[in-house]
């Protein structure tokens, strides 16, 4: 488990990284030309990784026994909807790419993370009672207040 949490930090390390490098490029490129190129160079990427593991059809990833499987097959039996993934990806990379550059990168960080949090209370609402919920959301809006607050001082 300290693996999976571990990798998840490193992550919302890169995510931090992604988001200036992204908010840069879309200063001199505007947001939805900095969107494809993120988009692209990372397909890229993953068709590289995507051939290289299908070579060996079943990868070993050594932490906490999970196991990546790579195959072509399968992919019609997957609801359409569940590609919209991808749509609403490149459209936060777009729109986290003009933000940023206009209110900064702690700011944009604090408030993106606010709506993660808000879509996982959600997401999470038929797991747990109603109380847990209203509590977890009354904690993220006092984080969006604490956040306007900073922002607007008297």
């Amino acid at each position: 488990m300290i693996w999976m949490i571990l990798l998840a930090l490193c992550n919302g390390l890169l995510i931090g990284f992604c988001r200036a490098l992204n908010g840069r490029l879309s200063q001199d490129k505007g947001p939805f030309t900095a969107s494809f190129y993120n988009h692209a160079i990372g397909a890229l990427l993953l068709t590289f990784i995507v051939i290289i593991f299908s070579v060996a059809s079943i990868i070993p990833l050594t932490l906490s026994n999970v196991w990546l499987e790579v195959s072509s097959s399968g992919w019609q039996e997957t609801p359409l909807f569940t590609y919209l993934g991808g749509v609403i990806g490149a459209l936060y990379v777009a729109i986290n790419s003009h933000v940023l550059t206009r209110i900064g990168a702690l700011k944009t960080a604090l408030f993106v993370i606010s709506g993660q949090m808000i879509t996982g209370v959600i997401f999470d609402i038929s797991e747990q009672s109603m109380t847990a919920a209203v509590a977890q959301l009354l904690g993220v809006g006092l984080i969006i207040m604490g956040i306007y607050r900073s922002q607007h001082r008297s």
